[in-house]
């Protein structure tokens, strides 16, 4: 098992990963220092994680690809991935919001969205 040199061409790899990932006990941010690579094999790297804050340990399993273009799988058809790429980010507060208004709901979805149904 090895650190990260921030001289290697990994580093920016667990860089951006350590961007994306948090302990699942307590949330925390994890540091470079919290990182160390057990094994990498082609495309697979496991790494090893340490929580700083509340001394939780596991392992990452990450596959690493150097391919530029990325596949979107989708349902969706070419004209609604386009709309939808149009709309905003769902924000944090969209999702509390609708978790309020389905807490509260005491209702029927289908006349709802009925509205919206018709104009497809």
């Amino acid at each position: 098992m090895r650190g990260i040199d921030k001289n290697s061409p990994e580093y920016d790899f667990v860089r951006q990963l350590l961007e994306n990932i948090r302990c699942v006990v307590c949330s925390e941010e994890y540091d470079e220092e919290d990182v160390a690579i057990m094994s990498e094999q082609d495309e697979l790297w496991m790494l090893m994680v340490s929580c700083h804050h509340c001394e939780t340990q596991g392992i990452i399993l990450a596959m690493l690809k150097d391919d530029e273009h990325i596949e979107l799988l989708t349902d969706l058809t070419p004209e609604e991935l386009e709309t939808a790429q149009d709309l905003p980010a769902i924000s944090g507060d969209d999702v509390l919001d609708a978790c309020q208004f389905l807490r509260d709901f005491d209702g029927d979805f289908v006349e709802l969205f009925e509205e919206d149904l018709r104009e497809i």
